[in-house]
């Protein structure tokens, strides 16, 4: 139980992050990742990031659907 909740709050801080970083201005994600220098244009940065966004999604969700049917049952 403390293990998924502490993976509950971690991916929860990562999902956050990583919307922090993702900016609707490109000039902003640019500047953001400037000092990374992961991403060879910040297209690439953008999908990227919007994946990790949904993965984070699903997992963040999904740890809480296992959360309430554990504690349902």
């Amino acid at each position: 139980m403390k293990f998924i909740s502490i993976i509950s709050i971690l991916v929860n801080f990562f999902l956050v992050l990583s919307i922090l970083v993702r900016s609707p201005n490109e000039q902003s994600l640019q500047e953001n990742l400037d000092p990374f220098k992961i991403f060879e244009s910040s297209s690439k940065a953008e999908n990227s990031i919007d994946n990790l966004i949904k993965i984070l999604t699903i997992i963040y969700f999904s740890i809480a659907l296992a959360y309430n049917i554990k504690n349902y049952l």
